[in-house]
């Protein structure tokens, strides 16, 4: 049986392929009463991506239920400078991660009321990467290295008791895709050179194999899978500047020309004048983040949501690599 880390590098290596171009981006519609489910790594990851997409979904009768996978609580900086503390001691990264929940509760608030459902799963900020590498069986948990715990600190997670391993993480996005019955599910780009990140994208991608591999003999297409992108160098334009640019908002945003395309369609949301409004109130209520990353924040609030659309063939080749994976094993702890 193969490492974990060996399945990672197949799934990456399979996403990354450069086959061919991306076409012209597509205008962007969902249909009436969609179900969308989109993941996040931390609070406000959903809101940058995809915070027009659940305006609009939700406007044309729709659902949409937000898996939040961490709580932000390992922005080791922002702690810092919260505290002025040069170790913050791990009560303190808990009660960090206990103001972005409040945050992210407020931020879904303005998007949509109350009718936003929000999963909180409480996994190990900044280690992620490593449920995939290390610790993918719960007999071998990590333990997070700023909150100094191997399961969710927080009692208002979905299993407070479930350990941080990869095959939980899995199940639990399993879970929620069985409740949920998504038409469009929204993830982060498995390519962003987050660690978190890409790390969230391939969970989902592994969670949606296992969903449909169970689903087989049900009726139901399968849903549409839509990435998005925070992450990648020198995008989006203005995110590193000394102060959030005013009039970015009426401007287009769609990916970078070097994010490989491997011929997928990249569809582009355009915001109505109270879309892009309600997603700048959204995103205030970050207020966490805006102390400490205001200008990239501000460079998501655009007029345009640009996506990558990860076709079957993408999850058929999750699914193949899993099969000759069989159950991931994992390596000796660091």
């Amino acid at each position: 049986m193969r490492a974990a880390c060996s399945l990672l590098a197949l799934m990456l290596a399979f996403l990354a392929r450069t086959a061919g171009a991306a076409p012209a981006p597509a205008s962007l519609e969902p249909g009436e009463a969609e179900r969308l489910l989109v993941v996040s790594p931390h609070p406000d990851d959903e809101t940058l991506g995809a915070g027009g997409l659940v305006q609009r979904v939700l406007a044309r009768g729709g659902s949409v239920d937000v898996a939040l996978v961490t709580a932000g609580d390992g922005y080791v900086e922002a702690v810092v400078h919260e505290t002025g503390l040069l170790r913050p001691r791990p009560a303190q990264f808990v009660a960090y991660g206990e103001r972005r929940l409040l945050e992210a509760r407020a931020a879904l608030h303005a998007l949509g009321d109350d009718r936003i459902k929000l999963e909180f799963l409480g996994f190990p900020d900044g280690g992620l990467m490593g449920l995939l590498r290390e610790h993918w069986r719960r007999i071998h948990p990590e333990r997070s290295l700023t909150t100094g715990v191997a399961d969710p600190p927080y009692t208002d997670a979905v299993e407070p008791d479930v350990p941080y391993a990869g095959s939980d993480l899995r199940r639990e996005l399993t879970r929620i895709l069985e409740h949920a019955r998504p038409t469009i599910v929204v993830l982060p780009d498995p390519l962003d050179r987050h660690p978190d990140h890409r790390a969230t994208g391939l969970f989902t991608l592994l969670a949606i194999e296992e969903w449909t591999s169970k689903k087989k003999n049900r009726p139901g297409p399968m849903p549409r899978l839509l990435a998005y992108l925070i992450h990648w160098p020198g995008w989006p334009p203005g995110w590193d500047d000394s102060a959030p640019t005013p009039s970015v908002s009426v401007v287009t945003l769609t990916l970078p020309a070097d994010l490989p395309a491997a011929g997928a369609a990249r569809p582009l949301l355009t915001l109505t004048d109270a879309e892009v409004a309600t997603k700048r109130a959204a995103l205030a209520r970050y207020t966490s983040q805006q102390e400490v990353m205001a200008p990239l924040l501000a460079a998501f609030i655009r007029r345009t949501e640009p996506f990558t659309e990860l076709s079957a063939a993408v999850l058929q080749g999750v699914g193949e690599m899993v099969e000759r994976s069989a159950e991931p094993q994992p390596l000796k702890a660091r």
